[in-house]
């Protein structure tokens, strides 16, 4: 192979190279970011789930039951309520139990009706389920409130333990990424560095001198997160194949917001990596380049 033709080809090695590291570097943010929204998507998905038991009284009449719910419905904190009557919760033991109890009770149900509220997730936590609790078990309506408060207060710890060190390690995990995609720029650069330098002194303007590098950063970018996406749906195809329960918590807003963050972070990545590149052979001066 001629020289030439060796030189023709080295600065197109070089741009494969760089957006081959690009996509490596962004399908591993990628896969990060979505570990941290499936997430906070089964958060969601638990506290949604968290319900509370109110008791009625057994001489509450039907519409002072009704006039009850509605009370509750226009809550802030109240995602809806459900009606079990002594009967449908008797009905629904039996089924666990696998014997009808109330035979030996002749056919009396001891369970007092009961509404079960829903709760929305942004009140699903402790603090805001106590004084919840607390203020309803002062109805003189009610019999008795019953909550899970040890699986809630497990719940939230653990979900904000999994949120802190997930964005923990993204946040590494973009450190690295930057250092790596700025290395692979930088090194890209490199093999030009006495043309920009032979520009510099021809008396070419910072800014001339940078575009035509920032566009081929931006166009390196554009390829390496479209690739990135490729790699991700390709990835998440291949997982829901063996894992159907995969994208159960996922919805399309999510792998929207996470396919626009990889576009965002790949193409600043590359714009950025590729200023500091070129301004950094543009500030040295002759002797230094030959050895840079």
């Amino acid at each position: 192979m001629s020289a030439a033709r060796r030189k023709k080809m080295r600065p197109r090695t070089t741009s494969v190279g760089t957006v081959i590291g690009i996509t490596l570097v962004l399908c591993m943010l990628g896969i990060q970011g979505f570990i941290l929204l499936n997430a906070r998507a089964l958060e969601r998905y638990f506290k949604e789930q968290v319900r509370v038991e109110l008791f009625l009284k057994r001489e509450l009449k039907e519409t002072d039951v009704m006039r009850f719910r509605k009370e509750l419905d226009v809550q802030p904190w109240s995602a809806g309520t459900v009606l079990v009557t002594p009967e449908e919760a008797a009905a629904a033991m039996k089924q666990e139990l696998g014997e009808d109890f109330l035979e030996l009770l002749g056919g009396v149900s001891p369970i007092d009706p009961n509404i079960q509220l829903s709760i929305k997730p942004a009140y699903a936590h402790p603090d805001s389920m106590r004084w919840i609790v607390e203020g309803l078990r002062n109805d003189a309506r009610l019999h008795d409130v019953a909550y899970n408060a040890a699986v809630i207060e497990n719940m939230d710890r653990n979900f904000v333990t999994l949120n802190l060190g997930g964005f923990v390690f993204l946040a590494l995990l973009l450190v690295v990424a930057m250092a790596l995609i700025n290395n692979t720029i930088r090194l890209a650069v490199h093999s030009q560095r006495f043309l920009i330098r032979t520009m510099h002194l021809v008396g070419a303007t910072k800014w001339f001198i940078k575009r035509p590098f920032l566009l081929s950063g931006l166009w390196q970018g554009l390829i390496a997160t479209a690739l990135a996406i490729g790699g991700l749906i390709g990835l998440l195809w291949l997982g829901k194949r063996y894992v159907p329960d995969l994208l159960a918590f996922t919805d399309a807003w999510s792998l929207g917001l996470l396919f626009g963050g990889v576009v965002l972070v790949g193409l600043l990545i590359a714009l950025l990596a590729t200023w500091i590149a070129v301004g950094r052979y543009l500030r040295m001066d002759h002797e230094a380049l030959h050895w840079s």
